[in-house]
């Protein structure tokens, strides 16, 4: 089987995980939910002193600090699910208070590259907008996608670096970028799948029936609302899976990238030539021998 297929083995393994243990949902709609409630919160403390001062300067520090926080609640809501997840592989039912106090545990760290993701965003969004200037908007979106894009492959494995073994955000951005080398075949495979599956199956026909609604509420309101109600659901429950069955993935291979662990649905044999490089399988296959 090659890289390809490997892939989408796992990815189908992961979302079986899901579906073996429906808590791990529960992590991520937490983490929507909060974010919904900090963006009200910080975008209407930002709109109120602008409307209170009639100046609108007053209200970056408030944006700004409300990004950050959102980036926050992100990070920590991803390292509570890895959790969850690592305890779904293991065969415990994952629980929310105990992965919820693992986050909290790690709360320094999730804070720390919080940081350093806010930072990396504000510096990509710069180099957008002076290029957009210079070398006009074309050029500016194209750079700017591929700087996010490897900057979200390089930190592929953080979260599961933090979330499991508690390191500090450089030493985990550095064991990431050191898997991502020798995992990116499966790393990017599954990731593709997995957006693949849910995408089609789910957020674009939402997308689609929002569409359908806006069109239809010029000539049947209650039909067009009913319509982007379903597709708003539609999608929102699409992405949700997507992330949870993504943590599940990210687990699977991070751990036995580390340290060869086997746990079901997956097998030894699959794992082996799924996870290790050629020139690390046989120093592995030697190790456990």
């Amino acid at each position: 089987m090659g890289r390809i297929g490997r892939g989408w083995s796992l990815t189908k393994k992961s979302w079986s995980v899901v579906r073996s243990d429906p808590a791990l949902i529960g992590f991520t709609m937490l983490s929507v939910l909060a974010g919904i409630v900090c963006a009200a919160l910080f975008l209407g403390t930002g709109v109120g002193l602008v409307v209170m001062t009639d100046a609108d300067w007053v209200a970056v520090p408030v944006l700004v600090l409300g990004a950050y926080v959102l980036t926050v609640v992100g990070t920590f809501a991803g390292v509570a699910l890895t959790c969850g997840a690592v305890d779904a592989l293991d065969g415990r039912p994952a629980n929310l208070r105990d992965c919820l106090r693992e986050a909290t545990s790690r709360l320094p760290l999730v804070l720390r590259w919080a940081g350093v993701r806010f930072g990396v965003g504000v510096l990509i969004s710069i180099l957008e907008a002076l290029l957009k200037d210079g070398a006009g908007q074309v050029t500016s979106q194209i750079v700017g996608g591929l700087a996010g894009f490897a900057w979200r492959v390089a930190t592929f494995f953080v979260i599961p670096a933090i979330a499991i073994e508690r390191l500090a955000p450089k030493a985990a951005f550095k064991r990431s970028t050191s898997l991502i080398r020798s995992q990116w075949g499966e790393g990017l495979t599954g990731t593709i799948a997995i957006g693949a599956i849910f995408g089609l199956l789910g957020v674009l026909p939402g997308f689609v029936l929002i569409g359908l609604g806006v069109v239809a509420a010029k000539s049947f309101l209650a039909l067009g609302v009913v319509l982007m109600i379903v597709g708003g659901v539609l999608a929102a429950v699409a992405m949700l899976l997507q992330s949870t069955v993504m943590a599940v993935f990210k687990v699977a291979l991070y751990r036995y990238a580390m340290d060869g662990t086997v746990v079901a649905p997956f097998t030894a044999e699959e794992l082996q030539h799924a996870f290790l490089s050629r020139r690390r399988t046989g120093a592995l296959a030697g190790r456990h021998s």
